[in-house]
């Protein structure tokens, strides 16, 4: 008996194994592919076209295809519908059995699905799934023959895995899709399926580090019936605003922070209880945004970021194409605003939102500006509460009516004394003029004086006050924002606005009394220019680089289409007072020009005065103070140069008097620049010694400071020339000239060592009293008088620390004098006197020899050796 069944064992085993063979081989031949792609074309209800078939029998009967693509239909385009690169069809032994396909589970494997939206408003997809049975086809009665029942094949459920979901409107591809799609479609019913569904947004173009996951679940109806009745959950989850606004927008805004959305979306369902009557294709929805940790991408994370919700409840009408949000709510911490919104689609689309309810407290308005301004004191609280309603239209939003109002606040500044105080404001919209009141801010002072201020004064009769002004035009977007202030210690305004995250002073400090009457205009609300001016008065203004305080007694800072002008009435500095005026000119980046342009009067000047400002002995932790805030960066120790390569000006500068040690300048007139670290005076004028000094300069300042300087003299007096010990007091006549040198190198005694230059002086009427020189070397000893000369000419060189005199040649009459040698810079002379008569000129030029005696000085110029030399013969070669 056991022989027996494991014969029938034996025989049903090889007969499984043959049959399984022979379908393998089956399902290989056309007629079989062809009858295989003609039922999965019934049940997807589209063209198919399949590479392959396989069949397998056991366990379960299962059908595998490879590379299958599901056509389009022609009136959603010509791309596939469907790409999948295998099919895993669930066959039941039914259909089998009765000899056709019924299809239970269907996976697919790497799908790709393109959801096309036609300019009918209907989608691709509509007619994919297979439909509810209709209680009234049930019932409805029929006539004649019953027609025949098309062959449908019963889906169950759609398995995928690692799919990918693209999208098009009418022919336009859009950028987003949906990657790693994973889930089932199941169904619970004859026409109802159940949604589980997970993905992760993807746009091109973009790269994406954390686009969270999209989670969708839910019950729709077949698709024919446009999913209706359904019922449609979404979570999305692990989302970053900067992927956020790629994903949107295409590009990254700079801001950081997470974000997660949860909705709903309904139609036909019986829950549907504040909308019994509602018509076919009418869906309700609701959607819950949540934004926190928001800040700019520059700056850290903080504790007290701002966050938001956005919630969103209301009616979607497909047929209308209109979309009414009943319910919108934006709350933060300590805010809330209410309204609705409506929104229309098709050619003529509109939009309007509308705010009825809005409480703001200027607490959460901090929060957002110090989650987007870097430098913003920790220590800053602010005490308001804003309220009011708006109605925006259209698309770009504009406002149709708006009315916001406070009962004024109070902001206290870590540095300042006394709180900072805002009266009373509204703002409202006055036909096409979005227009506030002034609204008085006062540093200190009783809280009545800007809850209930005093009629509108002008800016000079105010106290530590401002009064603001806003003015918009909606139409032309045009407006301003006017500013009228009087403040006894413009240094608090300063600090106040360095507390903001807004200093203005970069590397320079001013106390004193300010007043302003100014006003932001605009064009365009995103940019906008100062005009207007603001006046100084027994002010102190302290610059990086300065040792002391400049004092301005007075003085007027203007913009004028947003370029700076400064009238300098009277400044106090450098050992002189100042007047003038410095204007910023209308430069564009790429042009080559100074941007500053400076006219400025002294009356005096003194060298050391002017060293006791700038020179060496600047306080070092107050210079490093400055240093950074004038960079405009946070570095302690930045370099010393920095101060000038951010100096770009062109100008003329005019100084009175000016004295350098025992040099007296007058009516001193320079003109030049300064740019790029690169200083060029093209042309200087001064009276000097009784003539007239003529130089131009030049100055490179990086990598290694190199000056070149070249100067004429003319009708220099002799005896007015400054020069060690009372020598000067002996010379007599007029000198004139040109001088070139050229040094490099930092510090006086690398400037002195290595410079070079030369130059050539002729002189009128010289006399040098005291000394008789042609008596002295005519006779060998000295004799006292006075030498005199009718002309004179000669040159010089500078090296190696030292001036040395070639020839200089003296004539009076019919003697000529002669002059060589050198003079070190630290006053040590190594110099040879000669004279010689027009006889022994004339002589000489027929080759006579005579020798004679020469004078020669050595030593300091202070305390000189004076010896006669006899001078050696020379031949008419010499």
């Amino acid at each position: 008996m056991l022989r027996k069944w494991w014969k029938l064992a034996l025989t049903i085993v090889a007969l499984l194994i043959a049959v399984q063979i022979g379908v393998s081989l089956l399902v290989r031949t056309h007629g079989m592919h062809t009858y295989l792609t003609r039922q999965l074309e019934k049940a997807f209800g589209r063209p198919v076209e399949v590479e392959h078939f396989a069949v397998q029998l056991l366990p379960t009967p299962r059908l595998d295809a490879g590379r299958v693509t599901v056509g389009e239909d022609s009136g959603f385009g010509n791309e596939y519908f469907l790409r999948a690169d295998n099919l895993s069809a669930a066959l039941r032994w039914t259909g089998l059995l009765r000899g056709h396909f019924e299809f239970g589970t269907l996976s697919l494997s790497r799908p790709s699905l393109i959801l096309v939206r036609n300019n009918q408003g209907r989608w691709n997809l509509e007619r994919w799934l297979p439909p509810a049975k209709g209680s009234a086809e049930g019932s409805a009665r029929i006539y004649g023959p019953p027609p025949a029942i098309a062959p449908v094949n019963r889906l169950l459920k759609i398995d995928f895995d690692d799919g990918r979901v693209n999208f098009k409107n009418i022919d336009e591809k859009l950028p987003f899709a949906l990657t790693g799609v994973s889930g089932s479609v199941d169904q619970v019913a004859p026409g109802r399926w159940q949604l589980r569904l997970e993905a992760q947004p993807w746009r091109s173009g973009v790269i994406l580090q954390s686009a969270g996951t999209l989670m969708v679940q839910g019950d729709v109806a077949g698709t024919s019936a446009r999913l209706q009745p359904a019922q449609i959950m979404v979570h999305w989850e692990k989302v970053s605003l900067a992927d956020l606004f790629r994903l949107l927008r295409g590009r990254d805004y700079g801001v950081r922070g997470v974000f997660t959305l949860d909705g709903s979306l309904k139609s036909g369902v019986s829950d549907t209880v504040s909308h019994p009557e509602a018509p076919p294709g009418q869906w309700t929805f609701y959607a819950e945004a949540r934004a926190a940790q928001i800040h700019r991408w520059d700056l850290i994370e903080r504790s007290d970021n701002p966050r938001l919700r956005l919630g969103v409840k209301g009616r979607w009408n497909v047929a209308e194409g209109s979309v009414r949000a009943e319910e919108v709510t934006i709350e933060g911490p300590r805010s809330n605003l209410r309204g609705a919104a409506n929104y229309i689609t098709g050619p003529s689309h509109s939009f309007e939102l509308r705010l009825d309810s809005s409480g703001i407290q200027a607490t959460d308005l901090l929060s957002w500006y110090r989650a987007f301004h870097p430098g913003v004191d920790d220590g800053i609280t602010a005490e308001q509460f804003f309220t009011g309603v708006m109605a925006l239209r259209g698309w770009p939003l504009e406002i149709e009516s708006a009315a916001f109002s406070s009962n004024g606040g109070v902001v206290k500044v870590p540095g300042l004394k006394v709180p900072v105080r805002i009266g009373p404001m509204r703002v409202e919209r006055d036909r096409d003029l979005l227009v506030s009141e002034p609204v008085r801010v006062a540093l200190g002072g009783a809280p009545r004086d800007v809850i209930s201020p005093k009629k509108r004064r002008m800016a000079s009769l105010m106290e530590n006050a401002a009064d603001i002004t806003l003015n918009h035009d909606l139409t032309t977007q045009a407006g301003s924002i006017s500013i009228e202030a009087h403040v006894q210690k413009v240094e608090d305004v300063l600090r106040t606005s360095a507390a903001f995250g807004r200093p203005v002073n970069h590397g320079w400090e001013l106390t004193g009394e300010a007043l302003a009457v100014t006003r932001w205009e605009w064009q365009h609300p995103v940019s906008g220019r100062w005009n207007g001016r603001v006046l100084f008065n027994k002010a102190k203004l302290v610059v990086a680089g300065l040792n002391q305080p400049l004092a301005v007694q007075e003085s007027t800072l203007n913009w004028k289409d947003g370029r700076h002008f400064v009238d300098v009435t009277k400044v106090d500095g450098f050992g002189g007072t100042w007047s003038g005026s410095i204007a910023e000119r209308n430069v564009a980046d790429a042009e080559d020009v100074p941007r500053w342009n400076f006219t400025l009067t002294a009356d005096r000047m003194n060298a050391a005065e002017l060293d006791r400002w700038v020179g060496p002995r600047a306080r070092p932790n107050w210079l490093q103070r400055l240093l950074p805030s004038l960079l405009g960066g946070s570095s302690p120790s930045p370099a010393a140069s920095e101060l000038v390569r951010q100096m770009n000006a062109d100008g003329e500068l005019n100084i009175g008097e000016l004295t350098i040690e025992k040099l007296k300048l007058a009516n001193v007139r320079a003109e030049g620049s300064l740019h790029d670290l690169q200083l060029e005076v093209r042309a200087a004028d001064a009276q000097w010694a009784g003539g007239s000094v003529h130089a131009q300069m030049n100055a490179k300042f990086a990598p290694l400071p190199k000056y070149n300087v070249t100067a004429r003299l003319d009708s220099v007096n002799l005896a007015d020339i400054p020069a060690p010990g009372r020598f000067t007091e002996r010379l007599g006549g007029l000198a004139s000239g040109t001088v070139h040198i050229e040094t490099e190198g930092v510090g006086r005694d690398e400037l002195l060592q290595k410079l070079e230059g030369g130059g050539d002086i002729q002189l009128k009427n010289a006399e040098f009293r005291g000394w008789d020189v042609s008596a002295s070397v005519a006779d060998g000893a000295p004799h006292t008088g006075t030498s005199q000369w009718t002309t004179g000419a000669g040159m010089f060189t500078m090296r190696n620390r030292a001036v040395i005199v070639e020839n200089l040649t003296l004539v009076s009459g019919l003697e000529q004098t002669s002059l060589q040698g050198t003079v070190s810079f630290t006053r040590d002379a190594d110099l040879t006197i000669e004279t010689l008569s027009a006889a022994k000129r004339r002589g000489r030029a027929l080759g006579v020899n005579e020798a004679g005696h020469v004078l020669k000085i050595s030593g300091p110029l202070d305390g000189p050796r004076v010896s006669m030399e006899k001078a050696a013969a020379r031949q008419p070669a010499d």
